[in-house]
């Protein structure tokens, strides 16, 4: 029993008497979330209107262009961009959509449905600031803007993608 407790004394005394020193801070991550450029969550409140910016601007032209297809119901659902922390600037930004539409089939009854989601990349000038990009999104009609330091807009970003 002696022998026992003397065995945990040395494994535990080291521990107690000696702490191991703090392990290494882990490096910052070269890529974050908009919403998280600078600092967590500090650009939730800008990258938020931004992105409903965006949506608006696709409701007002979507039923003559895109929702005219298939997908009447065609909705964005999320605006997710990537920030190299190393110098303030977008890595890449992707829009998705999602669309459906129903049929009846006319023997059964059953209702059968076709959704499907889009991944649009959004072409980004290399080395985007991310304030230009926020200052961008501040206009009227946003598809037909050219993104910061591009030569094309998010519309035609959209055609390449979107039905």
């Amino acid at each position: 029993m002696l022998a026992k407790n003397l065995a945990v004394a040395l494994f535990v005394f080291p521990a107690v008497v000696f702490p191991r020193s703090p392990a290494p801070a882990s490096a910052p991550a070269r890529y974050v979330d908009a919403i998280d450029w600078p600092s967590r969550e500090a650009g939730l409140q800008k990258f938020g209107l931004a992105e409903e910016m965006l949506n608006l601007s696709f409701e007002r032209l979507c039923t003559d262009t895109f929702c005219d297809s298939d997908y009447q119901n065609l909705r964005p659902m999320q605006l997710s961009c990537s920030v190299d922390t190393s110098n303030a600037t977008l890595k890449q930004c992707l829009w998705i959509f999602a669309g459906s539409f129903t049929t009846v089939n006319p023997e059964s009854g059953a209702v059968q449905v076709s959704a499907r989601v889009y991944r649009c990349k959004l072409r980004l000038a290399r080395n985007t600031p991310v304030e230009s990009f926020y200052e961008t999104m501040h206009g009227g009609h946003l598809l037909n803007e050219k993104l910061p330091m591009a030569r094309h807009t998010v519309y035609q970003d959209l055609l390449g993608c979107l039905p």
